[in-house]
């Protein structure tokens, strides 16, 4: 026992972690708020093939997630860890550099989306692209509180881990953030019916900005009438291309709506071809006299007197009716005056 002891204590000695050498290591930036992504090289790492067992391994410590309280089990005292070159690496000869990347918890961040059966998000801690620890619930709902960290490159025993020794540590001190931006307001296609009516837009661009948003025929024909751009609340005709989006909207209303229009011109179209035909006077030869029915009161004509007036008054059916109708007119007028006469008379 005596012999023993000594050689188990001295076999325990022979790895002097303090003698393995220090790797250079990088951090990109070295300030910043919460959801800066943070990257980490860890290069010129020492050949640590020939040292006996027990066997060294290096190990980087991140305390990132130390505030609230989400550690990986492990030796680390509290802090996140993980091994980053290892006895075996040394053995395989794998001394290429060591490229650490995460970002900094922030409410800020997106959220974590799913990814071959996992749950991975920007916080996620991924050495030379493969993830070695993963924050999804940790991610977006923490800031990042303010202050200096430590992060540091730690050689310990595969055999004894609690035997260890810093050899590098480089900083990183965390800024206040800006406040969590405001959800998104889901846009309505008011914003696009005020640059329209400031005329930002044309009216196709109008019209396909409220198509892209789901709005009907219906809806863009009220947003018109909203902002008085339809064609009869601007004197008949509108800006840029609202007749061509008129002509899409609701195209049966439309239909009916263009179709009085067309009346009311056919019927002054009727109205002003009637022209009265007037009798000669005494005095003045015989002469037809035109009169445009537009200058007269339309009001008073009936449609009985205006199909009756496109009758020619010169044909010989209307001189006999004239004719007749002036004797009947004498002959009463010859007896009214010979009634009074005889009556004076009497008196």
């Amino acid at each position: 026992m005596l012999i023993v002891i000594p050689l188990y204590g001295y076999a325990w000695a022979t790895t002097d972690l303090t003698t393995l050498g220090a790797p250079d290591i990088t951090i990109t930036p070295s300030i910043g708020s919460p959801s800066t992504m943070i990257t980490i090289t860890v290069s010129h790492l020492p050949d640590i093939s020939k040292e006996t067992y027990p066997y060294p391994d290096l190990y980087i410590y991140l305390p990132f997630s130390q505030p609230f309280g989400v550690t990986v089990p492990s030796h680390c005292g509290g802090e996140d860890c993980f091994p980053i070159y290892t006895y075996d690496d040394a053995l395989k000869q794998n001394f290429e550099n060591r490229t650490i990347t995460f970002s900094l918890f922030s409410t800020n961040n997106p959220n974590p989306i799913f990814l071959n059966g996992y749950e991975n998000s920007i916080c996620d801690i991924v050495l030379n692209s493969k993830t070695v620890q993963r924050y999804s619930t940790l991610c977006n709902t923490k800031d990042e509180p303010t202050g200096t960290y430590q992060i540091k490159l730690v050689w310990t025993l595969e055999s004894n881990l609690e035997q260890s020794y810093t050899t590098k540590t480089i900083q990183f001190t965390v800024t206040p953030g800006s406040p969590s931006s405001p959800p998104p307001i889901a846009e309505n296609g008011n914003t696009v019916i005020k640059e329209y009516q400031n005329g930002t837009i044309t009216g196709a661009e109008f019209e396909s900005k409220l198509r892209t948003l789901g709005w009907n025929d219906e809806q863009i024909r009220q947003a018109l009438a909203v902002i008085g751009r339809l064609p009869h609340q601007m004197g008949g005709s509108g800006p840029d291309h609202t007749p061509e989006v008129l002509q899409q909207v609701n195209g049966h209303n439309s239909t009916m709506k263009t179709s009085f229009p067309i009346v009311e011109n056919n019927t002054q179209k009727i109205v002003e071809s009637v022209t009265v035909q007037t009798q000669p006077s005494a005095n003045s030869p015989k002469q037809n006299s035109t009169v445009p029915v537009h200058q007269q009161d339309s009001s008073l004509f009936t449609p009985q007197q205006i199909s009756s007036q496109t009758i020619p008054q010169n044909s010989s059916t209307w001189n006999d009716v004239a004719i007749a109708i002036a004797v009947g007119t004498a002959g009463v007028v010859a007896s009214v005056v010979f009634v009074v006469k005889k009556a004076r008379k009497r008196t």
